[in-house]
């Protein structure tokens, strides 16, 4: 089978997945009843008879009174229309793609450096371990990956939101900010900065536009506002990471062609660098595409934890407000990347292994 041809195949599976999608988050939505879905448009301002007549023609305008398929076709046509209602939080009120606009860059820059963190660690862990098998290293490594798969990810921010922002267990470990994406105090009466908010312009990613700017202090404590968060994210797609590279590479140390190089007396270092670990990353960095995208799918609790305002965090303030706009928007949006991700890999295996495509 062509790679093109697998390609259309692929996409016509991605489509039914999609609308199974929209499906899914229609009915989550229309399982809070009436009030959920029409209480962001209410004007609580007006007298209780006007709020009676709002309501009727709220529902008249969201076809409520329609049979469920006829107001499925009108939510997937507002959808495809970019009109994904409105959401009123805690911390954001108005449109939800405009929320996603703001939010979104901050969570894909939390995500970012999570997974360089994670890739930085777990990849030379996982190459250690499977050189040095059954050895001291191979055992901590696997000890790591195992607590890592193990501990829920809001104990593990909480345990290290206290031991590195605060000096509850030793103010010598208190070096790293507790919350937000920058220190306020540094962007008083800044245009391209939203107090409120805690969104910076043009771009919504705080290192971005500090760098825009040429503001370096900025620049400085936004990295430093991110580690923490990032870092806590990290530890939870490393131990995968890393168990899946052992794996690959012990697999590869297998090959004949790594045998034929030790045989023709190639220095161990350079066995394993050029032709061991390269070829044993090809997987590896395939599947991490997915953690990624998981990356991204964890972010709501560490966000919430670390008060970092991302989409996670306004996902979270849409869950307790049960603002169905916005929980509808971000279900679609991290449905949206997962499925994505998941396409992305399907494409990079066929590329990198022809067998795939061909069924074998």
């Amino acid at each position: 089978m062509k790679l093109s041809t697998y390609v259309i195949r692929r996409i016509l599976i991605l489509i039914p997945t999609l609308i199974g999608l929209t499906i899914i988050v229609f009915l989550l939505t229309r399982a809070g009843g009436t009030n959920m879905i029409i209480g962001p448009y209410l004007n609580p301002r007006l007298s209780a008879q006007q709020q009676l007549i709002e309501k009727q023609q709220l529902i008249k305008q969201f076809h409520l009174n329609d049979p469920v398929w006829v107001q499925y076709f009108y939510y997937m046509w507002a959808l495809v229309q970019g009109n994904w209602g409105l959401t009123k939080t805690a911390i954001y009120t108005g449109p939800v793609t405009t929320a996603i606009a703001l939010f979104m860059p901050n969570t894909i820059q939390l995500a970012i450096v999570a997974y360089v963190i994670a890739m930085f660690i777990a990849i030379p862990s996982g190459t250690a371990s499977a050189v040095r098998k059954n050895s001291f290293v191979d055992q901590f490594t696997r000890f790591i990956a195992f607590v890592g798969i193990s501990l829920p990810v809001f104990w593990l921010a909480q345990i290290l939101a206290e031991a590195f922002a605060t000096p509850t267990i030793s103010p010598s470990l208190n070096i790293f900010p507790l919350g937000g994406t920058v220190d306020a105090n540094l962007l008083v009466g800044q245009s391209w900065y939203n107090q409120y908010l805690g969104i910076s312009y043009p771009t919504h990613i705080m290192m971005i536009d500090a760098l825009i700017h040429g503001d370096i202090p900025v620049f400085i404590s936004a990295v430093r506002h991110v580690i923490l968060p990032a870092a806590t994210l990290a530890f939870t797609s490393i131990a995968g990471i890393m168990r899946y590279m052992r794996s690959s590479m012990m697999e590869t140390l297998n090959q004949d062609y790594v045998r034929t190089a030790r045989a023709k007396g190639v220095p161990e270092k350079i066995v394993i660098k050029k032709h061991a670990r390269k070829n044993a990353l090809i997987p590896v960095v395939t599947v991490s595409g997915l953690l990624f995208a998981g990356l991204l799918g964890g972010v709501v609790v560490i966000e919430e934890i670390f008060n970092y305002p991302g989409m996670g965090y306004w996902t979270y303030w849409a869950m307790m407000g049960l603002d169905s706009g916005g929980i509808m928007g971000s279900t679609i949006v991290f449905g949206l990347i997962l499925v994505s991700a998941n396409f992305v890999v399907d494409i990079l295996y066929a590329v990198i292994d022809p067998r795939i495509r061909l069924g074998e």
